[in-house]
């Protein structure tokens, strides 16, 4: 609870350092850039159903909705946000997607191809606890996949990425995508690292596997350039305080990555080299 008031604090320091540059800018004809926030989900269960419906009526009001796989911002200046959901548990079916559709926003589910239609079985590391939660069937996958509902891979079994071999790791990644093309008849191009874990390698590996875009754990803004390869997002959750959120959405928390880099160089210095990468420190904090 501690850390996440003192992230909250740190974060409300961004945001409002974020406001005074705006409108400085604004003073002398300079609008602000783009921006733009990812927000990761994992489960809605039906008690949180009015706290997520709340979450998208801030989110249609303070940003832009878009697709995940858009080459580019459409506009030099405005707040633009994506919806995603890793795991593709069988309760966003009733609880999430909805409201989603009631608002007209799209959002795009990463799915554990060879779990569909089990419980959710893989290590919990963290984060949100779903262990209790279904995976969704393949007959539900297909039912909901839309122009505005899009699928892409979250791996075929969830493992943590960085930790298995490279031979592992090629059939994690084209095994899911093959896998989900064939049973939706339509392009995979989205990936999402199961717990957030990522390296060089994983990331040269996803190219080679042939998707457009990977999306992170590390908050920071999206779509910074065009066909942006490796996209960062937020984790959220239904019961994120209501200023925790509008932070979030605000992209408020970009500072943490800078955090983590910084502890490592002090603990490196306090207690010698670590072994690791960015990689693992995301993934302790990915669910």
């Amino acid at each position: 609870m501690l850390k996440r008031v003192f992230n909250l604090c740190v974060s409300l320091g961004v945001t409002t350092v974020d406001r005074i540059g705006d409108a400085g800018g604004r003073l002398i004809g300079i609008e602000p850039r783009s921006r733009c926030v990812v927000l990761a989900y994992h489960a809605v269960s039906p008690e949180e159903r009015s706290s997520f419906a709340w979450q998208m009526d801030v989110l249609i009001k303070k940003a832009k909705p878009l697709h995940a796989d858009i080459d580019q911002l459409p506009d030099r200046s405005g707040h633009y946000a994506m919806v995603t959901f890793d795991d593709g548990l069988e309760n966003i079916i009733e609880n999430a997607l909805p409201e989603l559709q009631k608002r007209n926003i799209p959002a795009t589910l990463f799915i554990v191809t060879d779990l569909l239609g089990r419980n959710r079985d893989w290590e919990h590391r963290g984060g949100d606890d779903t262990r209790q939660e279904r995976v969704m069937t393949e007959e539900q996958l297909k039912a909901i996949a839309s122009d505005s509902i899009s699928i892409g891979s979250h791996s075929m079994t969830h493992p943590l990425m960085t930790s298995i071999s490279r031979e592992q790791l090629r059939q994690e990644l084209a095994g899911s995508r093959e896998k989900l093309e064939k049973m939706l008849g339509r392009p995979v191009s989205l990936f999402s690292f199961p717990y957030g874990g990522f390296n060089e390698q994983t990331v040269a590996e996803s190219r080679l596997a042939g998707y457009k875009r990977v999306f992170t754990a590390l908050p920071v803004y999206a779509c910074s350039v065009p066909n942006e390869f490796e996209t960062g997002r937020v984790g959220t959750h239904p019961t994120d305080w209501q200023l925790e959120f509008h932070l979030k959405l605000a992209g408020a928390y970009r500072w943490l990555p800078f955090a983590y880099s910084l502890k490592r160089r002090v603990r490196a210095l306090l207690r010698g080299p670590q072994t690791g990468s960015s990689a693992e420190s995301t993934e302790k904090r990915a669910a």
